[in-house]
């Protein structure tokens, strides 16, 4: 796969649904319309805590149009979901209630509005409790439980080498407290689920959703019966960035039981505020950070202790926490290293996946720290960067030793040669403007990894005309990776992209392949496609050997043709090749699976291999900030990544952009407002996300540093611009005004507030 010259991979595509994306042929969940179909509405509990003495539905009951009143007792299974133990969630509060934002019961009726005027004339007598809003509060030795087990969450440490050895040898020593803050998914489409019961104990279930089996699972459990009885079918996705996954698989399951009660086909969707405030979040963070280095700028020891605000119930903050635990020291080579990382409930909206999957909080800390110490040792911030930076043979923070595809000191070269043009264009006004650069460095594990199995399941299939058709159990929730499999699929089988279809995920006809997460899809579904496409081609490949009368190893497949290597006119139509291969029982189709590495890691210590691959990248953004105003324009970004092949560049380019723009947005603007538990501004006019008029200027370099375990090559980038912009964008803003910021969002208010401060 290195050395092959290839046709597709590694040229710019389109995305093979992007007609029906911009002609609005796409239907997505609350577009679908089936006979008699009802709607429901979950009513809230408004408060973020309390005990439920009482939930009276008669009233609601009574009001024309309304079908049904749903409530835990009238679940038929055990009201339970969540993504990982120790699952602590219920479809529906039955005794207490932990967040203001959590569903007691579900309206159905024959019209949304209705359902929505029934939910407020429910009578719900809920006794209050005082709410634990802070994990200073939740971690008081006196603080109320509030689940039976405690208020950790889950909590792991790292630990390489001696740290305080570390320190004593250390020439200088900063150290720093930072926080970053709740911020909400924004994805223009809200969650859907359309539930249409069959009469026969099966149910069809339509999602915009991340992880289809996820749903189907949970539905089959709280439904009580088995799974097969149950068809999820993922339909266009808006968006989902981690999202939709615990809020679809809640609403599946209560849509599912609904349409069973009435032998209806049920449809719940969200509007913005219930997406907002009944969603998972991404986690509040504090984290100290303390680096330890010698004159010549060594890093020789780092200590991290962070501490994730989960909310509610716990979701993927296992998974978070181990994330920022592993990826806390930065993408540099320390020989001592302690890292703690605690998830803590509080009584706020739960918090779960979101792109990044912590990464960004702990990087902001971390490259932060590293502008600081550059800053004591009077030091160039990139020259520091590439003093420590990791290279191909160094040690993680986990020991893990990787050999290849470790391109991070390449981008860091790529982003220095850059800025010498960027900051020498003349500047305009610097009365009135400051101006700023901020650089910063990441890396990103690709897999599941530490947080658990990773296995994709992916079917080829060649029809006796030579179209290709491709299965693959991921979820592209806008990202691309339809695109990506096809130009696989394309690449190994030899025929063009307009002759392969790449299906949506449906779980009968495609294998349960775990949750779109951690930026897996192109590395592990990637090689899934390629080993099915591999082997179908090995059945045409001999049945066009024994139609030219010659071996195997002679006949090549391109440009939808069986040919001969030395004598490219000698061809054969693929068609025919398959009609022949079908007559003659040779299979033209394959079912085949990728999975990465178990992780292999003392749990005690954290120590030892954890990813198959890491996504390596720095980040450059000039600013300028109106010293009269604190309005921030972003003049130049320029993101870096070595993402080992780039099998559709321009996809990479749109990755890049719409990851950093959220980095920027997590940075500059957003932050889920609350007070005494309740979120304050649940909508776009007072939740404020990136527009188009905040569109970076982002330039996208793209490394290629060859990485064993993809596709072509190729590792994930959806996640990692996230991180890299975040931290870049502070560090500028800390460029320009003189003033280090240790909280995101650093809003335009914020500057100016410290401008005034400074002055």
């Amino acid at each position: 796969m290195a050395g092959k010259k290839s046709t597709i991979i590694g040229k710019a595509q389109k995305k093979i649904d992007g007609i029906e994306l911009v002609t609005g042929r796409a239907r997505f969940t609350a577009d679908l319309r089936f006979p008699q179909m009802v709607y429901g509405y979950a009513r809230r509990a408004g408060i973020p805590a309390g005990k439920i003495k009482r939930i009276d539905k008669e009233h609601a009951l009574g009001i024309p149009g309304v079908l049904d009143v749903i409530t835990a007792s009238d679940l038929p299974g055990p009201n339970l979901i969540g993504i990982l133990p120790p699952f602590d969630q219920p479809l529906l509060a039955e005794e207490e209630v932990r967040y203001a934002g959590e569903s007691i019961a579900l309206v159905v009726a024959e019209t949304r509005d209705i359902a929505k005027r029934a939910s407020l004339s429910i009578v719900a007598e809920i006794e209050p409790l005082e709410p634990v809003l802070t994990v200073d509060e939740a971690l008081k030795p006196e603080a109320r439980k509030i689940h039976p087990h405690g208020n950790i969450t889950f909590s792991r440490k790292l630990i390489k080498g001696d740290v305080e050895k570390g320190f004593e040898r250390a020439d200088i020593v900063v150290e720093n407290t930072y926080e970053t803050s709740f911020q909400e998914h924004a994805y223009l489409e809200t969650e859907a689920v359309c539930v249409v019961p069959h009469g026969d104990g099966r149910i069809t279930v339509y999602a915009s959703c991340q992880s289809p089996f996820h749903i189907r699972g949970h539905i089959a459990v709280n439904l009580n019966v088995p799974a097969s009885r149950v068809k999820v079918i993922q339909a266009y996705t808006g968006g989902s960035f981690g999202g939709k996954d615990d809020v679809a698989t809640e609403m599946g399951c209560l849509a599912a039981i609904a349409a069973i009660r009435l032998n209806r086909a049920v449809m719940i969707v969200h509007d913005r505020e219930e997406s907002i405030i009944g969603s998972n979040l991404r986690h509040a963070s504090r984290i100290h950070y303390k680096t330890g280095a010698t004159k010549e700028g060594k890093i020789i020891a780092r200590e991290v202790k962070i501490l994730l605000d989960g909310g509610a119930y716990a979701s993927e903050s296992p998974f978070v926490t181990m994330k920022t635990l592993i990826h806390a020291a930065g993408p540099y080579n320390i020989e001592n290293v302690f890292v703690e990382s605690t998830a803590v409930y509080t009584n706020k909206t739960y918090c779960g996946a979101f792109r990044g999957f912590g990464v960004p909080q702990v990087t902001f800390a971390s490259e932060s720290q590293m502008d600081e110490l550059a800053s004591e040792l009077e030091m160039d911030p990139l020259e520091l960067r590439l003093k420590n930076a990791l290279k191909a043979g160094d040690a993680t923070a986990t020991g893990q030793v990787f050999r290849k595809s470790v391109g991070l000191v390449k981008t860091i070269q790529v982003i220095d040669g850059k800025r010498k043009h960027v900051q020498s264009k003349k500047l305009q006004d610097e009365e009135r403007w400051l101006y700023g650069t901020g650089f910063s460095c990441l890396l990103q594990g690709i897999s599941n990894g530490a947080e658990g199995i990773d296995v994709v399941g992916a079917s080829v299939q060649v029809s006796q005309d030579g179209s290709v058709l491709v299965g693959v159990g991921l979820s592209d929730m806008g990202q691309g990776s339809r695109t990506v499999f096809a130009q696989v699929a394309a690449e190994v089988l030899g025929v063009s992209m307009e002759r392969v279809t790449v299906k949506q995920v449906d779980t009968e006809s495609v294998h349960d392949s775990g949750p779109t997460i951690a930026s897996r899809s192109t590395t592990v579904g990637g090689m899934a496609v390629l080993k099915a496409a591999q082997e179908v081609k090995n059945s045409l490949v001999k049945m066009a050997a024994l139609m030219f009368n010659t071996r195997e190893e002679k006949v090549v497949l391109k440009d939808g043709f069986a040919s001969l290597y030395e004598d490219d006119s000698a061809r054969i139509p693929l068609d025919k090749v398959a009609t022949a291969a079908y007559w003659n029982g040779f299979p033209l189709m394959n079912l085949a699976f990728s999975k990465a590495p178990d992780a292999n890691y003392d749990h005690q210590t954290h120590q030892g291999d954890i990813y198959i691959a890491y996504n390596f990248g720095t980040h450059m953004m000039r600013i300028r900030i109106d010293r009269y105003t604190g309005k921030v324009e972003v003049l130049k970004h320029i993101a870096a990544h070595d993402l080992g092949k780039a099998i559709n560049p321009q996809g990479v380019e749109g990755q890049v952009e719409g990851a950093s723009l959220m980095g920027f947005g997590l940075a500059h603007l957003e932050e889920v407002l609350y007070d005494r538990g309740i979120i304050q501004n649940p909508n776009f006019a007072d939740y404020a996300v990136p527009g188009i008029k905040e569109r970076l200027p982002t330039e996208t370099v793209i490394i290629e540093d060859y990485n064993p375990t993809g596709p072509f090559g190729a590792k994930g980038i959806g996640e990692p611009p996230v991180a890299g912009a975040a931290a870049a964008f502070a560090n500028a803003v800390a460029d320009a005004t003189g003033i280090r910021f240790l909280r995101l969002p650093i809003t335009r208010e914020v500057i100016l507030e410290a401008l005034r401060g400074k002055q």
